[in-house]
């Protein structure tokens, strides 16, 4: 577990939490509402009078167009090309070999590296075996490049059915301006309709939630395809309801399955990035009460020539030194005011929570794989636990419940540290999911 531990910590230290491209915010400090264009234009970098350049085939402006009026801002988000695929990734199969039994019979067993930088996201799409061995549907293009969404907005949810592989040979532009500002640097905008609607009456209320959230969240979220249409959608509708508990409750009273397992037959569900949902949904995070936004934390302020400006390279917290010591400080007056002092006892504290969460997903997940394989031995056995039985029916239930709260921690990416307390919780309901199937089929 030890080797674990350190990649997937270091993944979290790497900045897989958020992206939001946020022209004009100041570090680590909850925002006036970034609605108002003018309290965007106060901003150093948002003061200027600068012409939009011309858009692409998609009505998107690309980052690199934005470069001559925004230089510090497109520099810090070039600085995202260190964090490429060739930089050292891992392969969670290998990590995690009860993966292979958790996914079977599902795109992720055929291969799942650790991401890389969101500037890749658009070439990691095209080159994973989950569309390269597998053929998938358009959708899985969303939030993969600005030029698939603005195609949704202007088309409808009518190309969400066509094939991947006859769809994605049009798009060029990763991850960038467009995501969060549309084409417009000094607003903050949700391109994605259906987060939007997701959102309930909180869409667009800076006050429920900082904009530099939401536009971070209406990626950074857990999504499925839906049965009929196959468009991107959310599970619930407002705050309230994006919890665990609610989400499972939605699949369940939908009957929406992504998978059946090849080994048990149980109907599967795949979470994929719940940070919105960790971080804002339900009690909210501690964070997120005090009203700090995605990108108060994961993006920082800049002074050099081009003067005051909002870093676009999207990194954790605990690598940037001079927001721990003018922010975090304000909060943690227990630590020490050297930035290294306090630096140190942050990535304790985050530490101590990762390796905790890390200790206990370990644990589950070698235990949920034995529970597959119980199921598995039950059912091509027969006799008590005959196949189409309710009891083979109840022993999938408890593995679709452990899946999912389970993997709601997996891919949340942060390791505990947005919201320790509802992740624990998540994982003791994995937890005794897995026992409960064990213990029927003792």
């Amino acid at each position: 577990m030890t080797k674990v531990k350190t990649n997937k910590l270091a993944l979290w230290t790497a900045s897989l939490c958020a992206f939001g491209m946020v022209a004009g915010l100041a570090a680590c400090a909850p925002q006036a509402s970034t609605n108002d264009a003018t309290d965007q234009k106060a901003d150093n970098a948002a003061t200027q009078q600068v012409e939009t350049p011309e858009a692409d085939e998609f009505g998107v402006v690309t980052a690199e167009s934005w470069k001559d009026a925004y230089p510090g801002q497109y520099a810090t988000y070039m600085e995202n090309e260190s964090n490429s695929p060739d930089s050292g990734k891992h392969n969670y199969l290998e990590l995690y070999p009860a993966l292979n039994t958790m996914y079977k019979g599902y795109a992720f067993a055929l291969g799942y590296d650790e991401a890389s930088s969101h500037v890749y996201a658009l070439q990691s799409v095209k080159e994973t075996p989950r569309t390269t061995q597998k053929e998938q549907l358009a959708g899985c293009i969303t939030c993969k490049t600005p030029q698939f969404t603005a195609l949704v907005n202007a088309e409808g949810e009518g190309i969400y059915k066509e094939k991947f592989n006859d769809t994605i040979g049009q798009f060029d532009e990763p991850i960038s301006c467009y995501n969060c500002h549309e084409n417009d640097p000094s607003t903050l905008t949700l391109t994605h309709s259906y987060f939007v609607d997701s959102l309930g009456d909180a869409a667009n209320d800076d006050d429920q939630v900082p904009m530099g959230s939401q536009v971070c969240g209406q990626c950074h979220n857990e999504y499925y395809f839906d049965g009929d249409t196959k468009a991107t959608s959310n599970p619930y509708t407002g705050l309230d309801e994006m919890t665990p508990d609610a989400i499972l409750a939605y699949y369940d009273e939908s009957g929406f399955k992504d998978w059946e397992h090849a080994d048990t037959l149980a109907p599967m569900i795949k979470v994929q990035h719940p940070e919105f949902e960790t971080n804002h949904g339900g009690d909210q995070s501690p964070m997120a009460k005090q009203g700090y936004s995605c990108s108060d934390c994961h993006m920082g302020t800049v002074s050099d020539d081009n003067g005051q400006y909002t870093s676009h390279n999207w990194i954790s917290p605990l690598e940037n030194a001079q927001l721990i010591e003018e922010d975090c400080s304000k909060c943690h007056d227990d630590l020490e005011t050297k930035v290294k002092g306090i630096q140190a006892e942050e990535e304790e504290r985050v530490t101590a929570i990762s390796e905790k969460i890390e200790e206990l997903t370990g644990k589950i997940a070698t235990a949920y794989a034995d529970e597959i394989a119980a199921i598995k031995a039950a059912k091509d056995a027969g006799g008590e636990v005959p196949a189409a039985s309710e009891e083979l029916a109840a022993l999938q239930k408890l593995q679709r419940n452990a899946q999912f709260y389970w993997d709601f921690v997996m891919v949340e990416n942060s390791e505990g540290a947005h919201n320790s307390k509802l992740t624990f919780e998540t994982l003791d309901k994995a937890e005794a999911a897995v026992d409960e199937g064990l213990a029927k089929l003792a």
